[in-house]
C-alpha cells in the first residue's frame, strides 16, 4: 500500500480519536485541532520507517508527545505579571459542541454501566459516573476495599466490551 493510502486510511479511522487526545491534553479546540494535523504529517513522514504494526499506538504516542512539547512551550510563552495576585486563571471552555458529545458519551456510559449484573452495576456507575474512589464505594456499601477494587476492574473489562459491541470507539 502506498504511503497515501495509508495515511487516507489511518486519517479515516483514528482522526477522531487523535483529536480527542490533544483535545482532552490541551483544553483548547483550535490548538487540538493543529496537534491533530501535525500529528498526522509526523505519521506521514515516518511511515518509511514504521513497521506498521500497533497504529493506533504508534499514532496516539506520536499525538501525546506533539501535545506535551505544545504545553511546553506555551509555559514558556507565559510571562509572569508584576503582581501574580492579581492575576486571574480563567479556565478556557469547551466549544458547544464539545460539551454535548462529552453529556452524551457520560449518559451512554451511565446506561451501560447500569445494564451491567449486580453488584458490578453499582460500583461502576459509583466510580466511572461519579467519580468515587474504590475507597468510598467500600465505606460506602461496607465491603473490603479490596473485593471493591476487583469489582471496579472486572466492570471495566465488561464496560470496554459492551463499548465495542455499541460501536462507540
Amino acid at each position: 500500500m502506498e504511503a497515501d493510502d495509508r495515511l487516507i486510511q489511518a486519517l479515516d479511522q483514528y482522526e477522531t480519536l487523535i483529536f480527542s487526545i490533544c483535545y482532552q491534553m490541551t483544553k483548547n479546540y483550535f490548538d487540538a485541532q493543529d496537534l491533530t494535523q501535525e500529528t498526522f504529517l509526523a505519521y506521514y513522514r515516518s511511515l518509511s520507517d514504521f513497521d506498521g504494526k500497533n497504529e493506533k499506538g504508534y499514532l496516539t504516542k506520536i499525538a501525546a508527545n506533539k501535545c506535551l512539547d505544545h504545553l511546553r512551550r506555551s509555559e514558556r510563552r507565559t510571562a509572569p505579571t508584576e503582581f501574580p495576585e492579581l492575576e486571574v486563571h480563567i479556565p478556557p471552555q469547551p466549544p458547544p459542541e464539545q460539551e454535548v458529545l462529552d453529556r452524551l458519551l457520560q449518559e451512554k456510559l451511565l446506561l451501560l454501566c447500569r445494564s451491567l449484573k449486580p453488584p458490578y452495576d453499582q460500583v461502576a456507575e459509583a466510580h466511572f459516573c461519579r467519580n468515587m474512589t474504590a475507597r468510598e464505594i467500600a465505606a460506602q456499601q461496607r465491603r473490603r476495599q479490596k473485593t471493591v477494587q476487583t469489582q471496579i476492574a472486572r466492570a471495566k473489562k465488561m464496560l470496554q466490551q459492551l463499548w465495542k459491541e455499541e460501536d462507540w470507539l
